[in-house]
């Protein structure tokens, strides 16, 4: 039996390492026969019966498996370790599980009680923060009141201040009549009553208390793409670098009959006088005497691309943007085809979103163009209507009224990617557009009686954060919606002796929260709150109209109830106005 092991078989090194061992163990029948079956297993392996052995090959074998038991090793290491730490952390949630332990409640009053402790420490922090007047001025002395965001310092010059959550003072604009505010992402821009352009925040870097631009007579601001557009009162559009900085190295040239010279600030050829101005992120409307409409790129550089905001079908998302600060008509709009006769339609009223433009004719019919992604323009969304780049009519409105109703929009506003609007309808159907068309005007004071009676405002676009003011929190509504809220405010007329529908006196609308000023001079918002740009001492958004509480007055603690509610002042000299940014919200003293 012993030879049988060492004869027929050609010895390797290898081989000879595993038969010299079996030698010396005990010859007994049992261990022989083992023996021999592991031996011819391990023979038939190699195929040792057939072949001689390469032994090159044969320790690359035994290597690679030993390679991959060594990574299998590794992994189920690592899968145990993490395991391991996986159930040391949940380990009283599996304990549970298992075991079937229930909840320690024994210090679950003490626990909650530090949970309650530790919310009305913060609530009390905010409310004193809130309350916190620095200013002696009471709200009876003109300037600019503001809430929101502080990261570009609009809204404090303080930079620990994050946020504001009320209306505060802005020291630096006190006893200061105005005739208007633009408020930016980065920076704010104010006219004052002498038509003297002042800036401040971050954006602008500058000394807030010297005016950057004097002696035009400037009526109207706006902030688009990093520059100040602002109307003088000789219709004339101006505009200059927002940042101070850039307004040092900016320079045009003003060339007259024999000489020429520089000024810090630029021009737009316009041939007939601009009465009012709107803008977007990139883009600027303007309203001439007329009632036409004109767009242009905004910025000092070329856009990069185009979403259909400036009307004209050659500057659609396929085509290169338009040549910055340079006016384009928007012929479409303009002018219309009537039996074979092109007349000019007349545009009463303009409005600008992020990347869309909404107008309103003398007819109570509106127009839109642009980014329709969210159903900003009030048409369905699909491939074809997600960028228009030609004036489209919204007709979708027409729907929340009867047949036998002829719709008519009085007032129109816009703002990041929502636009609002206010109809009134009357039942005389042929009569009142027999008597529109030959007036070609639609003025609310004009209205009777029944027909200020069905005014109904609307919302349309995005409505994730609560823009819509419906109630609901909506991605995109193509749709108009009413805001019911506002449709059902009524105020008691003593001289009348009967409840009358309140209208709104003015719309402004930030990038994702809008503010709404009734004729009676209340103030209502809704939205975002992320920074307190609602101005109602929280940072909880609002699906619906609510009112803005009372300016804070000095000496005076701050109040959350419906009593203290804000009521825009009107007296011989100013009136109050409400205005919203991307981010925050304002008030000023607007001069009569």
């Amino acid at each position: 039996m012993l030879r049988l092991w060492s004869c027929p078989v050609p010895r390797t090194p290898k081989l000879c390492r595993q038969i010299t061992p079996l030698r010396n163990l005990h010859l007994t029948g049992s261990i022989l026969q083992k023996d021999q079956e592991q031996k011819s297993k391990y023979i038939e392996k190699l195929h040792l019966d057939s072949e001689p052995i390469n032994s090159q090959e044969t320790d690359s074998t035994y290597e690679s498996y030993q390679r991959f038991q060594a990574m299998f090793m590794g992994i189920m290491v690592i899968i145990g370790s993490i395991g391991g730490y996986e159930l040391y952390r949940n380990w009283d949630f599996v304990k549970r599980k298992v075991v079937g332990d229930s909840y320690d409640m024994s210090k679950f009053e003490e626990v909650y009680a530090q949970i309650q402790a530790k919310q009305e420490k913060k609530k009390n922090k905010i409310d004193t923060l809130n309350a916190t007047v620095s200013n002696p001025n009471s709200s009876d002395v003109p300037g600019l009141y503001i809430c929101g965001d502080n990261s570009t310092q609009m809204v404090s010059t303080d930079p620990k201040v994050k946020f504001q959550s009320v209306l505060k003072r802005l020291d630096i604009f006190d006893n200061m009549l105005v005739r208007d505010v633009a408020l930016g992402e980065a920076s704010g821009a104010l006219i004052n009553e002498k038509g003297h352009l002042y800036q401040w925040g971050a954006g602008f870097g500058g000394n807030s208390s010297k005016p950057t631009l004097k002696g035009k007579d400037l009526v109207k601001v706006k902030i688009s793409n990093g520059l100040v557009y602002a109307l003088t009162k000789r219709g004339e559009v101006l505009f200059l670098p927002e940042s101070a900085n850039e307004q040092q190295q900016y320079r045009e040239k003003d060339k007259g009959w024999l000489f020429s010279s520089t000024r810090n600030y630029g021009k737009l050829a316009t041939s007939r006088p601009i009465k009012d101005i709107v803008a977007g992120k990139e883009h600027l409307v303007l309203l001439d005497n007329r009632g036409f409409v004109y767009t242009a790129a905004t910025g000092l550089e070329r856009l990069k691309r185009s979403y259909g905001q400036f009307g004209l079908p050659e500057y659609s998302q396929f085509d290169e943007p338009p040549v910055p600060n340079e006016l384009h008509e928007v012929t479409l709009l303009n002018r219309v085809r009537e039996n074979d006769i092109l007349t000019q339609r007349e545009i009463k009223k303009i409005a600008a979103g992020d990347y869309f433009t909404v107008c309103l004719d003398s007819l109570g019919n509106i127009w839109a163009f642009g980014k329709n992604t969210y159903g900003s323009l009030g048409k369905e969304v699909s491939y074809k209507t997600e960028i228009v780049p030609y004036p489209c009519k919204v007709e979708l409105v027409s729907k929340r009224f009867k047949r036998s109703d002829l719709p008519q929009c009085i007032d129109i506003a816009a703002g990041g990617d929502t636009a609002f609007a206010s109809f009134v309808s009357s039942d005389i159907y042929d009569l009142f557009e027999h008597n529109l068309k030959n007036s070609k005007t639609f003025n609310l004071s004009m209205l009777s009686e029944q027909q200020k009676e069905s005014l109904v405002h609307f919302a349309w676009g995005h409505g994730l954060k609560g823009e819509l003011g419906n109630g609901r929190f909506v991605h995109g509504q193509a749709e108009p919606t009413k805001i019911q809220k506002l449709n059902d405010i009524r105020e008691y007329d003593e001289s009348k002796g009967k409840l009358e529908v309140l209208g709104l006196r003015q719309w402004s609308v930030g990038s994702n929260h809008a503010v709404a000023t009734l004729s009676n001079g209340d103030v209502y918002d809704w939205g975002d709150n992320e920074f307190g740009q609602l101005g109602n001492g929280k940072r909880i958004r609002s699906g619906v109209p609510t009112p803005i509480p009372a300016l804070l007055e000095p000496g005076k603690p701050f109040v959350r109830s419906e009593n203290s509610r804000l009521q825009l002042k009107a007296t011989k000299k100013y009136e109050q106005v409400a205005v919203a940014g991307p981010s925050t919200t304002a008030i000023y003293y607007k001069c009569k």
